[in-house]
């Protein structure tokens, strides 16, 4: 693999790690050398040793499956991934609502464990339709290009 694919790969982990707000000393480490490798030899070694590093991290968003969207795309979806997440969370936590969130039939029913599976859940849901919506065209991918709704206000 080129330098230039390694070091975009690693870019990409960075920015994940600061949206999702994931602390990994190791890791941050080895991808900051990474960024700075002069030598392909050298980052492909590098290389290695964070695929096997993230294969050890329970619950990793770093999997072998790569993303084809852009970056600039890709930080997009996690911004709003994050947003949904936290905002998913407070909602769940609020009055009586977790006692009437349920699951889809399909996924087996009934109450959500906790507020970060609900997050997840929504989180996860959120980025699907911003990616069918990307693929579709009807997205250009930036937080600006989001779709806005127009609140009228009667008198």
């Amino acid at each position: 693999m080129e330098i230039k694919k390694i070091q975009s790969r690693a870019k990409q982990m960075q920015a994940t790690m600061k949206t999702d707000k994931i602390e990994n000393v190791a890791l941050s480490s080895m991808l900051d050398m990474v960024v700075k490798c002069k030598d392909e030899s050298q980052a492909q070694n590098f290389w290695a040793s964070i695929r096997a590093l993230c294969k050890t991290i329970p619950n990793s968003p770093f999997t072998v499956n790569r993303s084809n969207l852009p970056l600039e795309v890709q930080e997009a979806m996690a911004s709003i991934k994050a947003e949904i997440v936290e905002a998913s969370t407070i909602f769940y936590n609020t009055g009586n609502i977790s006692r009437v969130l349920t699951k889809h039939g399909k996924s087996g029913g009934g109450l959500f464990a906790n507020a970060e599976e609900y997050a997840t859940m929504m989180a996860n849901m959120t980025y699907g339709k911003l990616r069918q919506q990307y693929n579709a065209k009807t997205w250009n991918g930036t937080l600006a290009g989001l779709p806005t709704v127009e609140v009228t206000v009667e008198e």
